[in-house]
């Protein structure tokens, strides 16, 4: 009989460097500030299911899945010290040994650079890597890293092996500082807790799935990257170059979305002018945020950034032309997973349509917001010439201008916040629902991630082939601030919200007896205890 679970998901945590500990500064491409809270997150679950009074719970062991983005290996853009810790990632010995590229953006995407990163990120976020092992070491507990678009290179072995080494050496270290019998400690030390967790035994309980996961009748997850074309791999499971004549050693590397180049040879330059630009929703929110606070750090976007970006972009597409011709996605002996690779193909169509009006829009919208402003210079200019008509013309033109730049952008944003992902889950209900495919079949939940939107939605019934339960499209939000003007009045910039899902409480033949309301929590760290989740219907 297979092992009973009760289930949390959470998702997007974007942890990179953290905080130096030699000088205890944060670095500004930081965006995961809650190891404390993740910690009390955890240990409170872990008590939950020793605790006899808590039915629903007691002595059921977790599975915590972390649904992609739980790294963003993109910001990390140290080097490795300048001798044998170098040599070990580069095979060099100097900074100067290493390409203009890699000292100006950071290592790449190959396996040990990669390798070296995940232990740079554990080195600034101890009191995290302390809290997955000390879950990972509870009896029964099981740990499934999902990827996604900003760690898909969790796809390398070798980094894999990497973090149950560190979650080794990290429950090492909280062992050594341990207090047995102290039950008020961040982490308790329980009696039946191994001294040491061992590889053996964090291979069996750490796992790390190619695609999605899959709970027959409970849930499907995802992280839901490939549903967008910005920064969908064309080969999500194996995501590695083609080897080609010219570049035989293309395999060594990962093939990463125009998304993931943005955010190498552009963005995080943004952020270390501007740490929180990530953070604010949509994007063009930013962009008009720099036109009303600091309109001078747009002549270094223009001038400065985005060559830099093209020039980089430019090498990328050299490098990619001189590949093979690969198609859009690998061949795979399991239907299910191509019909998933269809739907996400359709979906990524369709959003592409969208694009260039969502670039159009967005760049009129700028045009008009500076010629108004021009316009008000104008005006005031004229005035001081003692000439009035042709100042009231000008300021009037000035507002329309702005009411029509105003309008655009409440378009754009439309586009920006659309709703792919409940899209996406309907249809994969669909090909679930039908069961056509050997080994699946209809499940409850489709739980995803990606666009750090956290919201639970009943999916409409299916036209055929409709099973006799509800099912439900869940996004687990994101664990990183997320600063928008439109929900600042309902929530709270930050919001720690995870799922809490017990197969318990669907388990019953009459289907009236079920208890199927999906759980969507947020953490409070001043409460130490979960909250409900502000959510509001169309």
């Amino acid at each position: 009989m297979a092992q009973q679970f009760n289930f949390l998901f959470v998702s997007d945590f974007h942890l990179s460097e953290g905080r130096n500990p030699a000088n205890g500064l944060i670095h500004r491409n930081e965006d995961f500030f809650q190891d404390n809270p993740f910690a009390q997150f955890i240990a409170h679950h872990v008590k939950l299911s020793r605790r006899e009074t808590a039915v629903e719970y007691h002595n059921i062991p977790w599975k915590l899945v972390i649904n992609g983005d739980i790294f963003d290996f993109l910001q990390v853009v140290s080097l490795p010290k300048e001798g044998a810790e170098l040599f070990g990632v580069k095979g060099v010995r100097t900074h100067k040994e290493l390409s203009d590229n890699e000292r100006k953006f950071g290592l790449g995407t190959a396996s040990p650079e990669i390798v070296w990163k995940v232990s740079q990120i554990a080195k600034g976020h101890p009191i995290f890597f302390q809290a997955l092992a000390w879950f990972v070491a509870q009896p029964g507990n099981e740990l499934v890293l999902m990827k996604g678009n900003h760690d898909i290179e969790l796809y390398w072995p070798d980094a894999q092996l990497r973090l149950r080494q560190l979650l080794q050496k990290a429950y090492r270290e909280w062992w050594e500082t341990a207090v047995p019998g102290d039950t008020h400690a961040l982490l308790p030390h329980f009696d039946d807790l191994p001294e040491a967790l061992s590889l053996e035994l964090l291979q069996r309980k750490v796992s790390f799935p190619t695609s999605f996961l899959y709970e027959p009748g409970l849930f499907y997850a995802e992280h839901g990257c490939q549903f967008e074309p910005a920064n969908a791999f064309r080969n999500f499971e194996d995501p590695r170059l083609t080897p080609s004549e010219t570049f035989p050693d293309a395999a060594n590397f990962i093939e990463l979305p125009s998304g993931s180049l943005f955010v190498r040879y552009f963005f995080n330059d943004v952020e270390h002018i501007h740490p929180f630009a990530d953070n604010m929703k949509p994007i063009s929110r930013y962009v008009f945020w720099l036109l009303r606070h600091a309109p001078g750090e747009l002549t270094t976007f223009a001038w400065k950034l985005l060559p830099q970006y093209l020039r980089a972009r430019r090498e990328v597409n050299k490098k990619l032309k001189r590949q093979q011709h690969e198609p859009p996605q690998a061949e795979t002996t399991d239907l299910f997973l191509r019909a998933i690779h269809d739907l996400q193909i359709h979906s990524r169509e369709t959003i592409s349509t969208t694009t260039w009006q969502t670039v159009g829009r967005l760049g009129g919208s700028v045009v008009l917001v500076l010629v108004s402003i021009a316009l008000l210079f104008l005006a005031v200019r004229v005035i001081a010439l003692g000439t009035y008509w042709p100042a009231i013309i000008a300021v009037l033109l000035a507002i329309l201008f702005g009411y029509t730049a105003t309008g655009m952008m409440q378009s754009v944003d439309h586009l920006l916040e659309g709703n792919y992902l409940f899209i996406g889950a309907g249809r994969i209900a669909r090909l679930l629902n039908g069961g056509t495919h050997p080994g699946y079949d209809s499940v409850r939940y489709f739980v995803f991630g990606h666009d750090h939107a956290a919201n639970v939605r009943l999916l409409p019934p299916t036209d055929k082939d409709r099973p006799s339960h509800r099912q439900w499209y869940i996004n687990t939000g994101a664990w990183v601030p997320v600063f928008s003007e439109s929900e600042r009045l309902l929530r709270q910039d930050e919001q720690l919200t995870f799922l809490r899902l017990v197969p318990g409480r669907v388990q019953h033949s009459d289907e009236s007896k079920n208890r199927d309301m999906p759980e969507l929590l947020q953490w409070s760290a001043q409460a130490n205890a979960p909250l409900e989740v502000r959510l509001f219907g169309d």
